[in-house]
């Protein structure tokens, strides 16, 4: 795109600031409003890229926060008798968190902070029904206001399929939850997941894991156990316990965002202007795996496709255990054991859907083939302002080999930790976290009694209509709190307990109906989405 062309009668661009493979972002000029903006300008001419591009101008426009850069502008102008498509956005001064951890690991206060403040921007789409799906340190800016998420380019809303388009599995090897390899629904956890991620890579300035190609960071994820946080001066047990809270591996046992959130805010203290904004090392550039991940695989390589098909994707609503971080001591008071008996169980019970495999099976094609351009051909300088919306920078996953789940045994350690509330006294042992930075003390909890059916379970229940928290003793059912989403409000409903309960969240355009009964003393819940 030419210097000075002029966009919907409105937008000069100037410099060009990024670009990639299939889109360009400039430095451009608002002549009605008179201010600087950034414009990212679609530069491939396919059908799925173009409504790729509306689609993440319309995701980043629902959300109004001070941790999310805005959308302005959409708009479409003819270029050389082509129609292009482009999104107008807010300009941003600073560099981006990848570019910043190339100097080195963040100080804690301020590296808490950012991880908090993009916690709040996650809890914020999460409340909108949007999971973001790629969050990474190059989609994380540092402003002299402080973090904004950037790139909501394969953002995706609450249930939908985790299958692009072209039936592929969008985001960053580095960051993804195990949880995606299996192509099923969209969960807001895999943000969560790529936030304690995120959260070790700032505080470390490395990812929990050795792996040196995108295949064995992939196998990482759902077969090797993430290293602990190493003790940091200034890092309390509380961020400890959320990082391994995050880093479950069943999405059921992670922290809503706005847990998270409180949690990296209380350990963070007041805000320091410009802890976190030091430039980074001269010449550094992004990485777009992450470090610790390897280098991506060479561009123009031929990968193969997959050849498996996506599980159908079903109705099931997004849940989240209403429940502390595990740890492997109980907290004074509160009551919460570690149980991984219980993780055992429940994942031998969980959905037989496809899961990734090494070995035995393929890990289908690792390409980097951004959701709106290629990381490979990006090009920034670092010394001008950002966009809000990337160039790109996403890879591609194939689809994997369809597999049955291998039912665990009991003498297999737990992918993940586990807790469950009871009123039993706690009981304490060695906390996590105490070993030295050289050799980290093991995090996985030493075995609990089987928890029995009349112990309360509590169960958070996310819809597009808002949340409700639930209750079972037994066979029985109570609804805890009710809090619709902005726009909607809860219809009149009975409490319980009950052998079912159930309330309706309604908006002027969209209802959604939430029922959950009990089923071996936990909630099973049953949202159904309808439009008005």
């Amino acid at each position: 795109m030419q210097r000075d062309r002029l966009l919907a009668g409105r937008y000069r661009l100037l410099e060009r600031l990024g670009s990639g493979g299939m889109s360009a972002v400039h430095r451009a000029y608002d002549e009605v409003l008179e201010r600087d903006v950034a414009v990212k300008v679609l530069v491939a001419s396919d059908a799925n890229a173009r409504q790729r591009i509306r689609a993440e101008a319309k995701v980043a426009a629902r959300l109004s926060h001070p941790h999310v850069t805005s959308v302005y502008d959409f708009g479409e102008s003819v270029v050389d008798g082509v129609q292009v498509p482009f999104v107008v956005l807010e300009l941003l001064n600073g560099v981006t968190l990848e570019q910043r951890l190339a100097a080195g690991p963040l100080p804690p206060r301020a590296g808490l902070r950012v991880c908090a403040e993009v916690a709040a921007a996650l809890e914020a789409a999460h409340a909108q029904g949007l999971v973001h799906r790629d969050v990474k340190p190059s989609n994380v800016m540092l402003t002299p206001t402080g973090a904004k998420v950037l790139d909501f380019g394969i953002a995706a809303v609450v249930g939908d399929s985790e299958i692009d388009f072209d039936g592929r599995l969008l985001g960053t090897p580095a960051y993804l939850a195990p949880e995606r390899l299996a192509a099923g629904e969209v969960l807001p956890a895999c943000d969560v997941y790529a936030l304690g991620l995120l959260l070790h890579r700032t505080l470390t300035g490395r990812l929990p894991w050795a792996a040196e190609t995108q295949t064995g960071m992939l196998r990482a994820h759902v077969h090797v156990e993430p290293d602990p946080l190493p003790e940091i001066d200034g890092v309390p047990a509380e961020i400890h316990r959320l990082y391994r809270w995050c880093l479950a591996r069943d999405p059921a046992d992670r922290p809503p965002a706005a847990e998270a959130a409180r949690i990296l805010f209380a350990a963070a203290g007041p805000a320091v202007a410009g802890a976190a904004t030091a430039p980074p090392a001269a010449g550094a550039a992004a990485d777009p795996v992450g470090a610790g991940a390897g280098a991506p695989d060479k561009a123009g390589e031929p990968l193969p496709d997959a050849s498996a098909a996506a599980p159908e994707v079903g109705q099931q609503v997004a849940a989240v255990p209403h429940r502390p971080p595990p740890s492997k001591a109980a907290e004074p008071g509160t009551g919460v054991t570690v149980d991984p008996t219980d993780t055992l169980r429940r994942r031998s019970r969980r959905r037989h859907r496809a899961v990734l495999a090494v070995g035995g099976a393929v890990i289908a094609a690792v390409a980097v083939a951004g959701s709106l351009g290629d990381y490979a051909t990006r090009q920034h300088d670092g010394t001008h302002p950002r966009t809000g919306i990337g160039t790109g920078g996403t890879t591609t996953v194939g689809l994997p080999e369809t597999v049955a789940q291998p039912e665990p045994s009991v003498d297999q350690p737990p992918a993940g930790p586990s807790t469950r509330t009871t009123p039993a006294a706690p009981r304490t042992s060695p906390s996590a976290g105490t070993g030295g930075r050289s050799t980290p003390a093991s995090t996985r909890p030493a075995p609990r009694p089987t928890p029995t059916p009349t112990e309360p379970q509590v169960l958070t229940v996310q819809a597009l209509g808002g949340t409700v928290t639930v209750r079972c003793l037994g066979g029985s059912a109570e609804l805890l709190t009710v809090t619709p989403a902005p726009g909607y409000r809860a219809a009149p409903y009975d409490p319980g307990p009950a052998k079912q309960v159930q309330v309706e969240l309604a908006s002027a355009e969209h209802s959604s109906e939430i029922r959950t009964h009990c089923a071996g003393g936990r909630p099973k819940p049953n949202v159904k989405e309808r439009g008005n």
